[in-house]
């Protein structure tokens, strides 16, 4: 717990000169993966803070997954994303009503399953989109590796909407 909590004061630490537009925010998603002790499921409830909410660059999510089979606790992830690019004229402005920013995530984080699995992620968004307080991605697979039992693994989010409040917009 204690190596857990340093590592999110580092987090923060890291991501707070770009704090410019802060904003905090919330997710809720089924996610899937496969990892060193098998087949995983569970529904992930995030706490978010985007350090820059135009852009979404440098956000930090703290979250927990919870299952309704077995133990309702499964594990904890924390992960730190930034986009690779952004851009409001693309190919996919067809799909939503609003204009929409188009900016691809790279997330790297830590993974805690139970009853006792360490792992470390890395993680593409490559079909992610915000406007002024939703992000909205689809697709988005991540590779895990499991430090406790020397094993990789992967997962995917299929769908995610993510809600900020707070001041937005570009």
């Amino acid at each position: 717990m204690k190596r857990f909590s340093v590592l999110i004061l580092i987090l923060i630490s890291l991501a707070m000169p770009a704090a410019a537009k802060p904003a905090v925010g919330y997710s809720i998603t089924p996610v899937g993966e496969m990892g060193a002790n098998g087949s995983f499921g569970a529904l992930n409830l995030a706490f978010m803070v985007s350090m820059e909410s135009s852009v979404h660059a440098g956000d930090i999510e703290l979250s927990v997954n919870l299952s309704p089979y077995g133990r309702v606790f499964q594990g904890a992830d924390l992960r730190i994303s930034t986009p690779l690019f952004a851009v409001t004229d693309h190919p996919f402005n067809t799909l939503f009503p609003n204009t929409m920013m188009w900016a691809p995530k790279l997330s790297v984080g830590a993974l805690f399953r139970m009853p006792d699995d360490w792992n470390v992620t890395i993680g593409l968004s490559p079909f992610a989109f915000h406007d002024t307080n939703y992000v909205f991605e689809f697709f988005s697979p991540y590779i895990l590796y499991s430090i406790t039992h020397d094993k990789w693994g992967w997962g995917m989010y299929v769908v995610r909407f993510s809600y900020f409040f707070g001041e937005g917009g570009r």
